[in-house]
């Protein structure tokens, strides 16, 4: 494996002299490929062996940081900044995190209606892939107030085209820091849930505050960054504000922590300690 690894080093460095552009990226992946062949973490959603996952992007660390957002990464419930994203996938920490729920919930549960608001695209494609393995009908929906490419368009907070109890279970990631009332959405979200229904609710939480900070009326990017950590978020929860929001919605919580997943399970997808996955029900 040594001897693989050190051939690749070489034949990499001969490609960055003499190949075009196309090639180099090629090459730079391949060798990133063969390294990770020894590597110690691993990735759930595209399931590949990792050396290392990457970094989070210095735009939101920069950002945060030059604007006076005045907490540190050890503030992060859910993100580890160090080990952030799959280096073949493009995985967050979280996308990791659900996928390890969502393959023992959904191999041992009959759903038959999931509903993905704002999807990440490696988590959407580990969806259904799972899916084509069930054997069984699944009716996966994508939805989004913005981005193209999805099943629906829709307003978290008003979505009239969804029937009362029409879905098993929706994922809910890092949506409702985005939307002028939550409150409105969260409602929403129990309003479409069949009875006994689940889904992932998530939201950045900050661990050393203690209420919620909101304002949607903040519209300078520069103060989004100051008081809520980027610039197209309106709020920032604290962990009983969010625990709170949901239970006042009418949801059942349960927490998936460290402890949930078995002892280095964290540790070697890329997840922090102090990590929580919410999973709510009608």
């Amino acid at each position: 494996m040594t001897a693989l690894i050190a051939l690749n080093s070489r034949l990499y460095g001969v490609a960055s002299r003499h190949l075009p552009d196309g090639f180099k990226h090629r090459a730079r992946r391949l060798q990133t490929r063969i390294k990770a062949l020894k590597g110690a973490r691993y990735c759930p959603v595209c399931e590949s062996r990792v050396s290392t996952f990457n970094r989070i992007p210095e735009f939101y660390v920069g950002n945060a940081q030059k604007y006076g957002f005045p907490f540190s990464e050890d503030d992060a419930e859910t993100c580890n900044y160090e080990q952030y994203s799959c280096p073949f996938c493009e995985a967050s920490d979280r996308d990791r995190l659900y996928a390890l729920f969502l393959r023992e919930y959904l191999g041992a549960n009959s759903v038959t209606s999931i509903i993905d608001f704002a999807p990440s695209a490696p988590l959407s494609q580990f969806v259904r892939r799972l899916i084509q393995g069930a054997g069984q009908q699944i009716s996966y929906r994508t939805a989004d107030y913005f981005a193209e490419g999805v099943d629906d368009k829709v307003d978290i907070m008003d979505m009239p085209a969804y029937a009362d109890g029409c879905f098993d279970f929706f994922i809910c990631s890092h949506v409702l820091e985005h939307v002028a009332d939550d409150r409105k959405a969260l409602a929403e979200l129990h309003r479409i849930l069949k009875p006994g229904g689940k889904g992932i609710l998530m939201v950045p939480i900050v661990l050393s505050i203690t209420e919620i900070d909101e304002d949607p009326s903040v519209t300078d990017e520069s103060e989004r960054w100051r008081r809520f950590g980027q610039y197209d978020h309106v709020r920032l929860y604290s962990r009983q504000g969010f625990l709170e929001r949901m239970r006042g919605a009418g949801f059942q919580i349960s927490e998936y922590k460290r402890t949930s997943f078995g002892d280095g399970t964290f540790m070697r997808h890329g997840i922090t300690d102090q990590s929580v996955l919410y999973v709510v029900e009608k």
